[in-house]
């Protein structure tokens, strides 16, 4: 198992840093399929999250590819919303958190396939309603282990005018408040599983500069076509496993 965990780790990091994902969006179905529990899976995702985060921030930072004057307000509201959803793990039936990260995924494939990857409206500037963003989103990433980049994302987007690589960025930034929080969480209530986290939080240090390096190489357009068709195939899997499974 340790081998299949590196190379998705590697998959992983990569995809975070092309897609701007925290990397719940491959890890949790890819973890079903390799046996894990819904749980574990969520918990083994915020752990790799945690590491994959923290490097996407100091590389996007080293590029200023954002300010985070304002943009740490959506983390803010984050950290915040993650606590209430990893405590919502505990609770909530595991058939129903499979059905809703599923649900999720389509409305963000649904959001990407109409947006225009160059604004057309002028970025919104509101911290507090960063904040409120950030807050809403993280109850569903610290409930699903997937960062809430894939909420993010589209918002920013369709709603808040900003270009789609600049989104993407934002929205990995801002999976590192909400997995630290939901880390520390998880932890305390005991979700953790540390052999499996630590191998995939390792191993994806490695793509993630992969992947932030492919972005800058790839024509707008292109990364749009991508995107969706990423969101397609982690729909289809986890799709997939749940009428099948």
């Amino acid at each position: 198992m340790t081998i299949e965990l590196s190379f998705l780790g590697i998959l992983v990091g990569t995809m975070s840093g092309f897609f701007g994902i925290g990397g719940g969006t491959v890890t949790v179905p890819l973890l079903l399929v390799l046996g894990f529990g819904i749980k574990e899976a969520i918990g083994i995702s915020v752990m790799q999250m945690v590491a994959g985060s923290l490097m996407a921030a100091w590389i996007h930072q080293k590029n200023k590819t954002y300010g985070i004057g304002d943009v740490k307000y959506f983390g803010f509201g984050g950290v915040v919303g993650a606590v209430i959803g990893a405590m919502l793990v505990k609770a909530l039936d595991t058939s129903f958190l499979e059905w809703l990260f599923l649900g999720i995924v389509a409305f963000t494939l649904g959001r990407l396939a109409f947006s225009n990857p160059v604004p057309t409206r002028a970025e919104v500037v509101n911290r507090p309603l960063y904040s409120a963003i950030g807050g809403g989103i993280g109850i569903f990433s610290g409930m699903l282990g997937v960062g809430g980049s894939i909420l993010l994302t589209p918002i920013l987007v369709s709603f808040m005018g900003f270009p789609l690589k600049k989104a993407s960025a934002v929205a990995l930034f801002y999976v590192m408040f909400t997995s630290l929080s939901a880390f520390i969480t998880m932890v305390s209530l005991g979700l953790i599983n540390f052999h499996a986290g630590i191998i995939m939080a390792v191993t994806s240090l490695i793509g993630i500069r992969l992947g932030i390096w492919l972005v800058d190489k790839t024509k707008i357009t292109h990364y749009k076509q991508i995107l969706i068709l990423f969101y397609t195939l982690i729909f289809s899997i986890t799709a997939y496993k749940l009428i099948a499974g």
